[in-house]
C-alpha cells in the first residue's frame, strides 16, 4: 500500500487522521481545564548598610537571612559592610543601601543637613557606651579627670562624652580635659597614648580586657547608669521610602523578618553565635560570644523589639541639644525623624479602635506631666480634702479622726485605682509623690484655724458652698483625665478607661461615706460619676483621631481640654438644675385626678 491509502484506513466509520485529531483536541481541552499557575510576586531586594565590620553586634539580621524569615517574608538582603570613615546614612541617602543602621547622633546632624532619613525601628533599647579610663593614670574616680585625655571616634560618642563632663563639672577644654579622635579596638587606651576611652561595652570593652587588662585596673562609667546614653543602632530609612506603597511594604516585611531573626537569637545563642562566625570567620570566637551576649541584653527582652521610646529619644535629643546642637537640634529630629507606623504594619504592636498608639500615650503622658495639669491636680485634692474636713467638723472627730476624713475624699479613689491596676502604680501615687499629703495636712491645718475664728453661719452659707462646687467641679475634671490616662498608660482594655476616670473621682468620696456611715449621695440620682464616664469616653475618642496624626501635638491636648469642658459644664448644669438620674424602682407620682361629680337626676 501507499502511504496516502494507509492514512485513509478507516476504523467504525473514522480515519487515523480524525482519531488523532481528536485525541489532540482532548488533550488542548484538558489544559485548558487545568487553573493557571499564579504569577508569584516580584522578589524584593533589600540593602541594608551596617554601621561597622561584619561582627555580632549585627547578630539578628544574619539569623533572619540564614534561616530564612527574610526568604519567607518574599524578600533578599544584601548587607553592605561598614567601617571607619563610612557614614551608612550618606549611603542611604544616596540611594546605595535602602535600609541604614546608624546612631541618633548621626541621624540629627544628617538632618540638619537636610537629609531626609527617619528612624523606623529601633534595634538597641539600652546603650552600651561606657568611659573608661586606666587607673594607673591617677583615675580613681570621675572627679580625677580633669586634666586626663580622652579618646573618642567623633561619630557621636563625644556628645555623650562632652554632656556626661558637664554634669560630673568638669567641661571639656584643655586647660581641664583633652579631647582626641581615637583608633578603633581601644588601641589608644591599651598603649597608653590616652587615659581614658569611649568604649561600647560588647567590643572595646572586651578588647581592653582582652590586652591584659583586669577590671580592677580600671574605672569604669556605665553612661546608661547614668541616665546618659543615647539611642545608638536604629534602623533608619529615606522619607520618600514611606511614601512609596512597594518601598514601605518590604521595610514591613523586612522588619517583621529581623524581628523574628532577633527573638530567634535571644533564644538560640549558640546557634545564633555559629552564624555570627559564618559572616565574620576571621575574627575571635570568644570575643564575638561575648559581643552576642552583651548586645543581647541591649536589644532587651520586653516583647517590642523595634519599638522606638519615645521617653529615650527624647532624651537622647536633650543630650544632643545640651551639647552642639543647640535647640535647634532637638525641634529639626523631632520633625517627623522617626515613624511608629512600620512597626505596627509589620504586627509588632496592637493597633486600632480599642488601644491608642505608643506616640499618642506618650503626648498624653507628657501634657498630664506639665506644671498646669498638676496646679489642677493638686487644686481638685485640696477641694476634695475641704469636703472631707468640713464632715469631719460637722460630727466634731479629733485630729486623727479629721485627717481620715480629710484624707478619703482627696486620695482614695486614686489610692483605690492603683491597688486595683498595679504594675507600675505600685505603690499608690501618693506615697510616690509627697506634694499630695502635704496638701491634705495643708487643707487641714488651714481649716482648724479658719474654723476657728470664722462663724458657723459663714461655713453654711450659700456663698461658702458655690464656692467649693466650682474648686469641687475642676477637681472632678482634672481627675477625670487623671484617672482616663492611669488606664491608659497601663494599657488596659479601652472599656476600662471611664470606669477608671469615674474611680479616681468618687471612690473616695464613696470611702467617706462608707466610714461616716452615710448612703454614697451620687448613688441616689445626683449625676457625678455618669459625668466622669462622658468625660472619660470624650477623652477617649480624641486620642482615636490623635493616632491617625503621629506627628501632631495639639490633638492630644485639644482631647483633654474636651473633656475637661465636658465635665465642667455638664456639673455646672446639674448643680443649677437639680438633674437627676434614672433610679431603680423609682417613678414620679402623677397627681390625682379630682374624682367627677355625679350628676343627680
Amino acid at each position: 500500500m501507499r502511504a496516502g491509502e494507509i492514512a485513509n484506513i478507516g476504523m467504525g466509520g473514522f480515519s487515523i487522521r480524525s482519531i488523532g485529531l481528536g485525541v489532540a483536541g482532548l488533550f488542548a481541552a484538558a489544559l485548558a481545564a487545568i487553573p493557571p499557575v499564579a504569577a508569584q510576586p516580584q522578589q524584593a531586594t533589600v540593602r541594608v548598610q551596617l554601621l561597622w565590620h561584619h561582627q555580632a553586634q549585627f547578630a539578628g539580621l544574619y539569623v533572619a537571612d540564614a534561616k530564612g524569615f527574610y526568604a519567607r517574608e518574599g524578600i533578599a538582603v544584601q548587607f553592605l559592610e561598614g567601617g571607619p570613615g563610612i557614614n551608612p546614612l550618606e549611603f542611604l541617602v544616596s540611594g546605595k543601601a535602602d535600609v541604614a543602621v546608624s546612631w541618633l547622633p548621626t541621624a540629627t546632624a544628617a538632618r540638619e543637613r537636610g537629609w531626609p532619613v527617619v528612624n523606623v525601628a529601633q534595634i538597641f533599647q539600652h546603650s552600651g557606651m561606657a568611659v573608661v579610663c586606666r587607673r594607673a593614670a591617677g583615675v580613681r574616680s570621675p572627679d580625677d579627670i580633669p586634666g586626663k585625655r580622652i579618646g573618642v571616634w567623633n561619630v557621636g560618642d563625644e556628645l555623650n562624652l562632652r554632656y556626661w563632663l558637664r554634669t560630673i563639672g568638669a567641661p571639656p577644654d584643655r586647660d581641664r580635659v583633652e579631647i582626641i579622635e581615637q583608633r578603633p579596638d581601644g588601641r589608644d587606651l591599651i598603649d597608653g597614648s590616652t587615659d581614658c576611652a569611649t568604649a561600647m561595652m560588647y567590643n572595646e570593652y572586651w578588647s581592653i580586657l582582652d590586652a591584659g587588662f583586669s577590671p580592677v585596673d580600671l574605672m569604669l562609667v556605665r553612661l546608661s547608669d547614668e541616665g546618659l546614653g543615647f539611642l545608638e543602632d536604629g534602623l533608619y530609612a529615606p522619607a520618600a521610602a514611606l511614601d512609596d506603597p512597594a518601598k514601605r511594604d518590604a521595610l514591613t516585611r523586612f522588619l517583621r523578618a529581623t524581628a523574628a531573626g532577633w527573638t530567634y537569637a535571644a533564644k538560640n545563642v549558640d546557634e545564633t553565635h555559629a552564624i555570627a562566625m559564618a559572616a565574620a570567620p576571621h575574627l575571635n570566637a570568644a570575643h564575638q560570644r561575648r559581643m552576642l551576649e552583651t548586645v543581647l541584653r541591649l536589644v532587651g527582652d520586653g516583647g517590642r523589639f523595634g519599638l522606638l521610646d519615645l521617653d529615650r529619644f527624647r532624651h537622647s535629643i536633650d543630650i544632643i541639644a545640651g551639647t552642639e546642637g543647640g535647640p535647634n537640634a532637638a525641634r529639626n529630629a523631632d520633625s517627623r525623624a522617626w515613624t511608629h507606623r512600620v512597626w505596627y504594619e509589620a504586627g509588632l504592636g496592637v493597633s486600632g479602635w480599642h488601644t491608642i498608639a505608643q506616640s499618642t500615650r506618650h503626648r498624653l503622658l507628657s501634657s498630664v506631666s506639665e506644671r498646669w495639669f498638676y496646679a489642677l491636680a493638686l487644686i481638685g485634692t485640696a477641694t476634695f480634702a475641704l469636703a472631707g474636713f468640713m464632715r469631719a467638723r460637722q460630727r466634731r472627730y479629733d485630729l486623727w479622726g479629721a485627717f481620715i476624713l480629710t484624707m478619703l475624699p482627696a486620695a482614695g479613689g486614686g489610692i483605690l485605682r492603683d491597688l486595683l491596676v498595679g504594675g507600675d502604680r505600685h505603690p499608690p501615687f501618693i506615697f510616690k509623690d509627697p506634694a499630695y499629703i502635704f496638701v491634705i495636712l495643708s487643707v487641714l491645718a488651714f481649716g482648724v484655724i479658719v474654723t476657728s475664728f470664722v462663724s458657723r453661719s459663714f461655713v453654711d452659707s450659700k456663698e461658702f458652698d458655690r464656692t467649693l462646687t466650682i474648686f469641687d467641679t475642676i477637681g472632678l475634671a482634672t481627675f477625670t483625665v487623671v484617672g482616663a490616662q492611669v488606664a491608659l498608660i497601663a494599657e488596659l482594655h479601652w472599656i476600662w478607661v471611664p470606669f477608671c476616670a469615674a474611680l479616681t473621682c468618687a471612690g473616695g468620696g464613696m470611702l467617706l461615706d462608707i466610714v461616716t456611715g452615710r448612703e454614697p449621695r451620687t448613688f441616689l440620682g445626683e449625676p457625678y460619676e455618669e459625668i466622669a464616664i462622658g468625660g472619660g469616653l470624650i477623652l477617649y475618642a480624641g486620642l482615636q483621631i490623635a493616632d491617625n496624626y503621629e506627628h501632631t501635638d495639639g490633638i492630644v491636648f485639644l482631647s483633654m481640654t474636651a473633656a475637661m469642658v465636658f465635665v465642667v459644664v455638664t456639673r455646672t448644669l446639674v448643680v443649677m438644675h437639680g438633674w437627676r438620674t434614672f433610679r431603680l424602682g423609682h417613678r414620679r407620682e402623677r397627681p390625682a385626678r379630682p374624682a367627677k361629680r355625679r350628676r343627680s337626676t
